[in-house]
Parts: C-alpha cells; structure tokens; sequence
C-alpha cells in the first residue's frame, strides 16, 4: 500500500540538532523540549470588484517561527542566543574566572588555588550580608591587612571586630566555559533538524518518527532564564529562514519514512 498522509498525535521532539551551515558540523542538541510549535504567517492583498466582491486573494510574504519551552535552563540556548560562540577551557587555553567565598575569623588560613595575582579582595563580612572595612595585603597579616603566599595560601587579617571575611578573586581554570553576550553580536544561521515521534491515532501501537528540517534558522536573541528553582523552565525560539540561494526557497521540510521507529 502507498504511504499516505494522515493524522498525526505527536509524542514528543527527541531531538532539535542545529548544525553549521557550511560544514553540516553538529552544534548543540537539545532533547528537553515541549510545547513545540511552528507558525507560518503570510501577508496578502484582496483584489476586488467595484462593489468590493473578493475577486483573488494575492498571497505573499511567507514567514515561519518556531517556539517552545525547554525543561531546564540550558546553557547550549543561551549561548546560541547570545550570538557568541562558548569559550571552553582547556589545559591548553586557561580561562580567567571570578570567585566568591566567605570563611569564619577560625579559619585562620584558606588557600586560594590557581589565583590570579593582584585579585584576591578580603573585606569583613557580617551575617546579614552587608560588607565593613576593606583590607590590603602586606607580607603578614595584622588588624590591617591579609597575606598570601605564591601558592595561594592566604592569611586572614587579625582583627578582633570581624566574625567572617568575605573573599572575592580571579583564578584560573582548565575546564569549565564562559558565555558571553556581546551588545554587537547576534545568533548565527544555523540548519535545524528535529526528530519527532508520533501515533496515527487508528495505529495506536506503532510509534513513528517525522524528521523536520528546517534549511536556514535563527535563535532569537531575544530570550530570559531563571535563576532560582521554583521555575526552572525558559523559553526557546526562532525564525525559519528561506533556503534564499536554494532554487525553492524551502522555509521547512517534513520527512515521513514509513517505518517503526526504535530510538
């Protein structure tokens, strides 16, 4: 029998893969997305008799957007969104990254490792999160000043009216990332394909896949996180881009095999 469109109940996206546009090199993956919808919008012009009796309506303009909410913050949409490719840390390539601690007056010592020299800031640091005097280093520690050795062990000022001392320094570090949003920098074109499972609703059993591929698509940069835990989720989305040096102008492409899918 030839395959024949039909109704569709869809399950949920397995995967939205973005891929460079010249070198088809995979980019990100994302496999916790829901509330998935693609738009399609078009303007048009009626033309019209001399009582105003629609004669032809001349469509043109086709655009297409595509939205949906991701479970968790994600940090692959947010560099996407940011316009900027993430910087990985490696052995090879340190990257400088900030820190902040706070330690009780007992500690006496706390070692700062790979510290950044010239950094390190000790203020006093009360509990109800306000900040008093500022200390400087020196080659010993007194009511005035910390001190710190070239491996990072660092002293913590002498002084009898401090309970905790709040520290902030930059260090170095071999594996992490730092994103970076650039007020001058915009999300790349990227190629888009999404697997995702669905039921024909008179063949409840057999679980099928479409593959929608979107040729040219962009992350909008315009995009929110939260950062606490009582609302984990953000939004993701996107403008689908015409094929515009491909001969049919495709804006999305939808796949179809006829097969059980195992994934």
């Amino acid at each position: 029998m030839a395959f024949r469109l039909n109704d569709r109940i869809y399950k949920e996206i397995l995967y939205f893969a973005a891929f460079d546009l010249t070198s088809e090199d995979p980019l990100y993956v994302l496999t916790q997305l829901s509330d998935a919808t693609i738009d399609i919008t078009a303007e048009s012009t009626d033309v019209t008799d001399k009582n105003g009796n629609l004669v032809k309506k001349i469509w043109k303009s086709k655009a297409g957007s595509f939205s949906a909410t991701n479970a968790f913050v994600n940090s692959n949409i947010i560099a996407a969104a940011s316009g900027s490719a993430a910087d990985f840390a490696t052995s090879g390539n340190k990257i400088q990254m900030p820190k902040m601690i706070h330690v009780n007056k007992s500690a006496d010592k706390v070692t700062l490792a790979n510290y950044v020299d010239g950094s390190v800031k000790v203020a006093q640091y009360f509990g109800d999160g306000s900040i008093g005097k500022t200390y400087t280093v020196s080659e010993t520690a007194d009511a005035e000043h910390f001190a710190i050795t070239t491996g990072g062990e660092l002293t913590l000022p002498k002084d009898d009216n401090a309970d905790m001392y709040f520290i902030k320094y930059t260090r170095e570090v071999d594996s992490g990332s730092l994103i970076k949003n650039r007020a001058d920098k915009f999300p790349s074109s990227v190629r888009v394909l999404i697997k995702a499972t669905y039921f024909n609703p008179c063949q409840k059993n057999d679980l099928k896949a479409d593959y929608i591929e979107f040729p040219s698509f962009q992350v909008s940069p315009e995009t929110s996180f939260p950062i606490n835990a009582d609302s984990a989720t953000m939004d993701f989305s996107g403008d689908l881009e015409i094929d515009y040096c491909g001969s049919e102008k495709t804006l999305y492409n939808i796949y179809s095999a006829d097969e059980i899918d195992e994934d």
